[in-house]
């Protein structure tokens, strides 16, 4: 999981939303989907954007529902572990219907997934802005950092427990984790390198996909170290101002390689 850092709109699941039953459009969302603790803040790194509405009324009501929704199921999953978490006590915690889970989400995976994409999304956003955005090295430092600080989020360590805990039973869902985090950012770093190579921008010579491949893999290594492992078993982290030190020490090893 790279984890897998601006403050940027993620990539939202879409669908067309249903008819949602009378008796509960107004029903409140419970108090136990207030952020406390691990089994709400999976949610806290990221709010969803969801498909538009006939008025801003009706907007404002399919957002504050997705959110619950995203938020409740952040909570049971962690509560009851992926397999027993069913879409029933999810509904249930939201304040929705059924129905409206499936207005918003394909299945129980689905939800899973947009979980996992929130939290990891926004750390692909400026490897995708263009040539104009910044220089290579800037970009890269920026990607540690945030990187890094991603990784030992108290959410995104809840989430890495989970699906860790899973994934020997459901191998499927460690894909899910794998394909909306880490591989996301493989893939887009890996595109980055290749296309910033061409012009000389932070290497020296041209690199191929598979070369950028291998450098995208080894460089996500190098941030992920051991931090993520001391946060895992409860070790002090290191110092901010030496965690910098550490990015903009694996980025000059990244563009020195190459």
């Amino acid at each position: 999981m790279g984890g897998s850092m601006a403050d940027t709109p993620l990539r939202r699941h879409r669908a067309a939303p249903l008819a949602e039953p009378a008796n509960t459009e107004a029903k409140p969302v419970p108090k136990t989907l207030r952020r406390n603790g691990a089994k709400a803040r999976l949610l806290d790194s990221a709010q969803t954007e969801t498909s538009p509405a006939k008025s801003p009324s009706g907007e404002r009501l399919r957002s504050c529902k997705h959110d619950a929704i995203t938020r409740a199921a952040a909570e049971t999953f962690l509560a009851e572990g992926f397999e027993r978490a069913s879409l029933d006590q999810i509904a249930h915690r939201a304040g929705v219907s059924k129905q409206t889970i499936y207005s918003h989400f394909a299945d129980k995976e689905a939800l899973f997934k947009a979980i996992c994409t929130e939290l990891t999304e926004t750390l692909t956003i400026p490897l995708r802005q263009g040539p104009v955005a910044s220089d290579l090295r800037s970009i890269l430092i920026r990607l540690g950092e945030d990187a890094l600080a991603l990784m030992l989020r108290p959410a995104a360590l809840d989430l890495h427990r989970l699906v860790a805990s899973a994934a020997p039973r459901f191998p499927e869902l460690g894909q899910v984790a794998y394909d909306a985090g880490a591989g996301r950012m493989l893939a887009d770093l890996s595109a980055l390198l290749v296309e910033r190579s061409r012009v000389g921008d932070g290497l020296a010579r041209p690199v191929g996909p598979a070369r950028a491949e291998l450098l995208a893999e080894q460089f996500v290594g190098m941030l992920r170290g051991f931090h993520q492992a001391r946060g895992l078993l409860g070790v002090k982290p290191m110092p901010a101002a030496k965690r910098r030190t550490y990015v903009a020490s694996c980025v000059e090893l990244l563009l020195g390689s190459a």
